[in-house]
């Protein structure tokens, strides 16, 4: 009998106790059928509330407990005291399942430290390294990765916020130089510019300015408070995909368009998810070299989720986030089988189960009751919900969401009519934006 251990943890401190949060299927069913597809191995869950992808937990505590696996809730936040617990369990396998939080993308840095831990006391350990994983958390730093490996980016500038603001303090200073070379810099650049800060979540605080003084305004303005990246907007139709492996063996899942925001980006909250984009229009096989090309260089081990544009001249990489990602259960219901299926193929090296995605839509719905969810993933169409609600928020856009995934045997133009069909007998469920971002979505894949 094989020891197994996925595990994970949280920098932040977390008070869960006016969270409800549901997965239908629920983590304990998905953990059942590990379990029977896997009967000669025993699993362990090391984790740290809330154990995002791992746990059924509501308002802290676990609602749901899998008899195939064993929990233990870490309390203590140092990467030596968490990998004490795993080596505990007498792992043949550790597998990071690294989720994220806000304000900072950083859970892969502590879960790579535990991961060189284990590796170092002779356990096979599925983890991102280290390096990687620094390099990844900040964007800037991303970008220097990725030019040094030769891949094409963007115009951009770095803008280190200390330096930019040091004449304060310095009464004797009449002129900073640096903040003079950068505004040279950015007087230069072809506008629109998006404006990143270079260690946050996702998109979250991300900013477009349409000019050099709209980019100006923004950054002599009280928000920006921290390291800046600026780089030229990419033109073009904005995807993701997920790249699965490890030891030089590596899947590109072909990718899936997102929808875009007013200012031309995505919006974690309100994207549409859609694909897989299958038309040779797309160069898929640049993609997958590109991507592959990437994982090798990176060393990847596990799951990595890359943003990307697309436009004439190819493929753009935008992001790279190493760890678990909002499209993961998107692909997982495309391939039929669950998060904790895909990690135990990328450990054992069996890449068998990535091939053929089906057709699939995610989405945001409003908060539904406990008896509307049961309606709504019993409806054939549903492969994946998940909601987390805040019963304590004041404001409505704090309250949470419910995500769903739509799926098809057919193709991706099928999604439209059960997109339709649902929206149909569930009116007040889906946005109208949310439908039109689809149905336009869906168009251009059909036309390409």
């Amino acid at each position: 009998m094989k020891n197994i251990v996925f595990y994970s943890t949280n920098t932040n401190s977390f008070d869960g106790s006016h969270l409800i949060t549901r997965a239908m299927p629920s983590r304990q069913s998905q953990w059942d059928a590990l379990a029977r597809d896997f009967p000669d191995c025993h699993f362990f869950v090391v984790t740290q509330r809330p154990g995002s992808f791992l746990l059924d937990l509501n308002r802290n505590a676990l609602s749901g407990q899998s008899s195939c696996v064993e929990y233990l809730l870490a309390d203590d936040l140092a990467p030596d005291a968490v990998a004490e617990k795993i080596l505990a369990c007498k792992p043949d396998i550790a597998i990071a399942a690294t989720f994220w939080v806000t304000p900072f993308d950083w859970l892969g840095i502590q879960d790579a430290q535990i991961a060189d831990i284990l590796r170092r006391k002779g356990v096979l350990t599925v983890c991102h390294p280290l390096e990687t994983m620094l390099a990844c958390f900040d964007k800037y730093q991303t970008r220097l990765l990725l030019e040094k490996h030769g891949f094409s980016l963007p115009k951009a500038v770095y803008i280190h916020h200390e330096q930019f603001w040091a004449e304060r303090g310095h009464r004797e200073v009449r002129t900073n130089a640096y903040k003079a070379a950068i505004l040279s810099q950015l007087e230069k650049m072809h506008y629109p510019v998006v404006i990143k800060d270079t260690v946050g979540l996702s998109s979250y605080g991300m900013e477009v300015a349409v000019s050099y003084k709209q980019a100006l305004f923004y950054l002599f303005s009280g928000r920006t408070n921290g390291d800046r990246l600026v780089e030229e907007f990419i033109p073009g139709q904005q995807f993701g995909t997920e790249i699965y492996g490890r030891d030089g063996k590596y899947t590109v899942l072909p990718p899936c368009m997102f929808s875009v925001n007013r200012y031309g980006i995505t919006s974690p909250k309100q994207s549409v998810k859609i694909g897989p984009a299958d038309s040779e229009h797309y160069r898929l096989a640049e993609l997958n070299a590109m991507l592959t090309s990437l994982a090798e260089k990176l060393q990847l081990s596990g799951i990595a989720q890359v943003d990307l544009i697309f436009n004439e001249e190819g493929w753009h990489i935008i992001e790279i986030n190493p760890r678990l990602s909002g499209m993961t259960e998107t692909y997982a219901a495309s391939l039929k089988t669950s998060v904790f299926h895909i990690l135990m193929d990328i450990a054992c090296n069996c890449h068998d189960h990535f091939s053929s995605p089906a057709p699939v839509l995610n989405c945001k719905l409003p908060i539904c009751s406990d008896d509307l969810l049961e309606k709504v993933f019993a409806r054939p169409e549903i492969s994946f919900l998940y909601q987390i609600f805040n019963e304590a928020a004041k404001q409505e856009r704090e309250k949470g969401y419910c995500e769903v995934v739509f799926s098809s045997d057919s193709s991706v133009s099928s999604l439209e009519e059960l997109l339709l069909r649902f929206s149909s007998d569930y009116p007040s469920l889906i946005d109208p934006k949310f439908l039109a971002d689809s149905q336009k979505i869906i168009a251009c894949l059909k036309e390409d």
